[in-house]
């Protein structure tokens, strides 16, 4: 089991998160970025492996907190059973993408925070394509199984080039492997103490 999220910074939200990654035994717990991690949420969920791409929105106390743990993949390719697991945050994204694209052959998970163009990217009022051309391209490179996104506008799954994207902003999203069959969204909003 998967579990991704993005957006969230309350803290009866990161106290959730953690409950709820105990309860569905997840391996794997993806953070896709403009999450207010602190030391309590980090050590609530220390028995998962937790893997964070940076946003636009977290502070520097959060990047640095992630980096101090490990858990910041920014850039980087990291291996989990077997797994690989890719991330483009948003602190710089340009560097992330060259450095993915040009050093690695395959990503089966892709952490971004950024959609890609086309895909998850229409903004409201005018729907006008807002995503990044270069993680587009990164998809079309290193064809990953999935794709997860934390700054999209609703929690959904759209196709790009037959790969799923998946939307985790403000919800707790559920799959049931790195080649999902299932993904399911929880709503934030109405766990809070």
């Amino acid at each position: 089991m998967i579990l991704a999220t993005s957006r969230i910074s309350h803290p009866g939200h990161l106290s959730y998160v953690a409950r709820l990654s105990r309860y569905a035994e997840a391996e794997l717990v993806l953070l896709c970025g403009d999450v207010g991690i602190n030391e309590e949420f980090l050590t609530g969920v220390s028995q998962h492996t937790v893997l964070a791409v940076s946003g636009d929105e977290d502070d520097i106390h959060v990047i640095k907190l992630a980096k101090r743990y490990g858990i910041l993949i920014d850039g980087r390719v990291v291996e989990v059973s077997g797994v690989k697991v890719g991330g483009v945050g948003a602190i710089n994204t340009a560097l992330d993408y060259s450095t993915l694209v040009s050093g690695v052959e395959r990503i089966d998970i892709l952490v971004t925070h950024f959609p890609p163009h086309g895909c998850l990217d229409a903004q409201p009022p005018f729907y006008i394509h807002s995503g990044l051309r270069s993680i587009r391209q990164l998809l079309e490179a290193v064809k990953p199984s999935v794709v997860l996104v934390g700054h999209s506008t609703k929690p959904t799954v759209n196709y790009c080039g037959g790969i799923p994207v998946v939307g985790a902003s403000s919800y707790i999203v559920l799959l049931d492997s790195a080649r999902p069959r299932r993904v399911r969204f929880i709503p934030l909003d109405r766990y809070l103490p």
